[in-house]
């Protein structure tokens, strides 16, 4: 009996969510039934920062594969650090948004000049994806 009550309640709270995505990406509308949150971080001090036209800037690839979409969602970022970050440009900039993953770059001339110091400044990149799952 408590099996069934706690599904039924269950299925209450997902009619009842109010979580409406527009479009994603794709233009594709509708299915709010389907809509997933997922997010993630790079990690401070794990973040794979590849340099990007001669120490100009770094750029790194975010994998959303785990998040389970069926279409590409829609990205937020940020960039977080111990320190010098406030003066890079481009941490909120996505690139080459798929269902698994996209990528970030981060104009670093005025900030860092190595992919080096932006690993010990603990540079990372925080994401959160709304998309379909259905």
């Amino acid at each position: 009996m408590l099996r069934v009550v706690s599904l039924v309640l269950l299925a209450m709270a997902l009619v009842s969510a109010d979580v409406v995505l527009l479009n994603d990406n794709d233009g594709t509308e509708g299915r709010s039934l389907c809509v997933r949150t997922c997010s993630g971080t790079t990690g401070m001090g794990g973040t794979s920062w590849i340099d990007y036209h001669s120490s100009m800037g770094m750029h790194t690839g975010i994998d959303m594969t785990e998040c389970e979409f069926v279409a590409p969602p829609n990205v937020v970022t940020t960039l977080n650090g111990k320190s010098h970050h406030w003066m890079a440009k481009g941490g909120s900039a996505t690139y080459t948004i798929t269902e698994t993953s996209f990528r970030v770059y981060v104009y670093t001339k005025d900030a860092t000049s190595t992919v080096q110091q932006a690993k010990d400044l603990k540079w990372s990149i925080t994401w959160i994806a709304v998309g379909y799952a259905c």
